[in-house]
């Protein structure tokens, strides 16, 4: 009876061991969603929504990208950008699309992307959002992951 518990014990330890290797490398994968408000609004702004994948410390996938405007009629064009921050402190933003359907309720789907940078390493990787006025001047909102390969 003792051996049989001990196995079983031992075997249950050897599968959570093999389980808690993988998570690692999983732990920051996942969704991000960055919601910006037009100045002075009552909710009008835009909304980015992605999964981030990281695949190793230079390269991320960015799957199902979606922006949406979000009105009432505000006219003002929203965009999102694929954002990554170094490990040395820099960032890129790097446009990704704009919302062309207006005020729907679906937003405009990108679609995947890919970023690699094999000369520096990523410490996040996330969305950016902004909303532009006649202007030019934007207000921006922004959400990262940390990149567990680092």
């Amino acid at each position: 009876m003792k051996t049989r518990v001990l196995r079983t014990v031992l075997g249950l330890a050897a599968v959570l061991g093999s389980l808690s290797v993988a998570s690692p490398a999983q732990a920051d994968d996942g969704p991000v969603s960055v919601r910006v408000y037009t100045q002075g609004s009552s909710g009008s702004g835009g909304i980015a929504k992605t999964s981030v994948n990281f695949l190793s410390q230079t390269d991320i996938h960015y799957s199902n990208l979606t922006v949406r405007d979000v009105c009432p009629g505000d006219n003002l064009p929203v965009r999102v950008y694929v954002k990554v921050v170094f490990r040395d402190g820099t960032s890129e933003n790097d446009l990704a699309g704009s919302d062309t359907n207006g005020c729907g309720s679906d937003g405009t789907n990108l679609g995947d992307f890919r970023t690699d940078s094999p000369f520096a390493q990523v410490a996040k990787a996330g969305l950016r959002v902004c909303v532009y006025n006649s202007a030019g001047n934007q207000r921006c909102a922004e959400s990262l992951r940390s990149n567990p390969y680092l």
